[in-house]
């Protein structure tokens, strides 16, 4: 057995055409809530797509369940993401676009998947909370033919905190 590359889990992402249906639907049906909503966009993220620089801009709602682990929602805003291309692939229906893990060590755990011979669909960069230090980086990597859904490890710099959220439902 291969030496674990992953030490938790920290959330699922669900990716939708519409983030209020998809989080009053959580929450009013399921319970699952209070959700915290915020826009990404050339303001407060760089990305790569397939290795290339692009521009795009998303809602992102996350949720947190238990201590330890996160429900996110994405409903891209334009056709360049990763997040709506998989939605056309899956004809607009909501679905779970990839499994966040926890690493212990985040370069380690990219040159080990890299290793691997997976493509990374996404690596991208979010500013923190103004006057918080640093900035959260994730790296996709493209696993669906393997485990069914993408994989996404990620890094918190020092002193990053995520910024006041835009609304919360409810």
């Amino acid at each position: 057995m291969a030496e674990p590359i992953f030490t938790g889990a920290n959330h699922i992402c669900v990716a939708t055409d519409d983030i209020e249906r998809a989080a009053r639907t959580w929450s009013d049906r399921y319970g699952v809530g209070p959700w915290s909503l915020w826009t990404k966009d050339t303001s407060n993220m760089s990305a790569l797509v397939d290795g290339e620089p692009t521009d795009f801009a998303m809602r992102v709602a996350l949720c947190q369940v238990s201590p330890t682990f996160r429900v996110e929602l994405i409903q891209p805003l334009d056709d360049r993401s990763p997040y709506a291309k998989s939605l056309a692939e899956h004809g607009g229906a909501d679905h779970i676009h990839h499994v966040r893990f926890d690493v212990a060590d985040y370069d380690a755990a990219k040159e080990r998947l890299q290793g691997l011979g997976l493509a990374s669909p996404l690596d991208a960069r979010f500013a923190g909370a103004p006057g918080a230090a640093g900035e959260f980086v994730g790296t996709y990597f493209a696993t669906e033919d393997e485990l069914g859904f993408v994989v996404e490890i990620g890094e918190a710099a020092e002193g990053f905190e995520m910024p006041a959220p835009e609304s919360v439902y409810p």
